[in-house]
């Protein structure tokens, strides 16, 4: 054989095998199984846990909302009933006098608003898509923000309005109420008492639904993640802008200049 022939023969042999090639396995093999079942063992827990929270939850929220919610119903049947009575007095011709028109007509417009924008999350309830979406915040500031309306209407009403005259030879107690609170008048007062019943039923809906997690959405729900803690200052903004306005606050008292002073 020459040389090309034996480096052809040394090239194509296999190296011999070792005798013991069956027993010995890696460390990696070894683990690899393991530690697969490990990490589907944990996540398969950690989805178990979060479910149940999650689920615990929506009771809790459910459970404490129920009263809230039903008042602030009573409150949107409230606003429509006035709604209707405003609508036929206007029909009758019971129009309000021109120095108090812009006053009713805000408190009105109030009161729809508040209708239109509340009615999803007091109809669907804590899991209704108005949570679901981040809706609640934006709607509870527009609430507040018609409350305050009303308010400021009935003050500059009480001001501003004087009593009508009473007709010749009226002495009961009716003719005099009458001239003093008509039907305009008594919308505007049952509208400022609806408007803060539905305020405060808001306002404690919205502090349940953070208080176990469920808002905004994507929060971790009680049990799993660390709940923040629920300031008035969401009354006009969301979550994390009062969040941050309060960090501000924080690092501006302990600033160096107010150490020393």
């Amino acid at each position: 054989m020459d040389r090309s022939g034996f480096s052809l023969v040394c090239f194509n042999a296999s190296p011999p095998e070792s005798p013991h090639k069956g027993d010995v396995s890696s460390p990696a093999a070894e683990g690899s199984p393991g530690s697969a079942s490990q990490g589907s063992a944990h996540r398969s827990a950690r989805q178990a846990l979060l479910e149940r929270c999650l689920r615990e939850a929506h009771e809790k929220a459910a459970t404490q909302s129920s009263e809230p919610l039903w008042h602030g119903r009573i409150a949107l049947s409230g606003l429509l009933l006035l709604g209707m009575i405003r609508g036929i007095a206007w029909w009758e011709g019971n129009v309000p006098g021109y120095s108090v028109f812009g006053m009713h007509f805000l408190t009105t417009t109030a009161d729809f608003a508040c209708l239109l924008c509340a009615l999803p999350l007091f109809t669907s309830g804590t899991r209704g898509q108005c949570v679901q979406i981040g809706c609640v915040g934006p709607m509870l500031t527009l609430v507040f923000a018609m409350t305050i309306v009303d308010v400021g209407a009935l003050c500059a009403y009480m001001v501003v309005a004087t009593p009508r005259p009473l007709s010749p030879g009226a002495k009961s107690y009716v003719d005099v109420l009458e001239a003093c609170i008509g039907v305009w008048e008594f919308a505007l007062v049952a509208s400022v008492c609806f408007q803060l019943v539905l305020c405060a039923s808001s306002w404690r809906v919205y502090r349940e639904l953070r208080m176990t997690g469920l808002y905004p959405p994507g929060s971790n729900p009680a049990g799993i993640g660390h709940i923040e803690e629920v300031s008035f200052l969401e009354l006009i903004c969301e979550a994390e802008d009062a969040k941050f306005v309060s960090d501000c606050e924080c690092a501006m008292g302990k600033s160096p200049d107010n150490k020393g002073s």
